[in-house]
């Protein structure tokens, strides 16, 4: 009778303990998705997401396709200099241009600079 108590308990701790190990590993999934500079990430269609992320002296963009990062830019493309975003507005709209030319097969995605500045001009 104590032989078959243990083994009950046994089993259910087990149990218990490998639903747990299962529900900690998918919530580790889920934070991975995030990014850790800055914490948003946009979703485009079902396998890309862009993100914008803080820098020092403006904004910069990211774009992923199924979570894995595909595109780096720190700074205002096909503008000559190196500055950075001045508002996050501005990283998103071009982050989302960016990213219709991924979803369109355009891998980079190549913008022109008449694209960037009519996206960019403020009223």
């Amino acid at each position: 009778m104590l032989k078959q108590y243990i083994l009950k308990v046994t089993v259910f701790l087990v149990f218990y303990f490998g639903l747990l190990l299962s529900v900690l590993a998918q919530k580790s999934k889920q934070m991975k998705t995030a990014n850790q500079d800055y914490g948003i990430l946009y979703t485009y269609n079902d396998s890309l997401q862009y993100e914008t992320y803080p820098l020092s002296k403006g904004w910069g963009y990211r774009l992923y396709i199924r979570y894995k990062p595909i595109v780096n830019q720190p700074n205002i493309p096909a503008i000559s200099g190196n500055a950075p975003f001045k508002k996050e507005a501005d990283a998103k709209k071009i982050a989302k241009l960016a990213s219709s030319k991924v979803a369109s097969g355009q891998i980079p995605p190549t913008l022109t600079v008449e694209e960037v500045q009519n996206l960019l001009k403020h009223k």
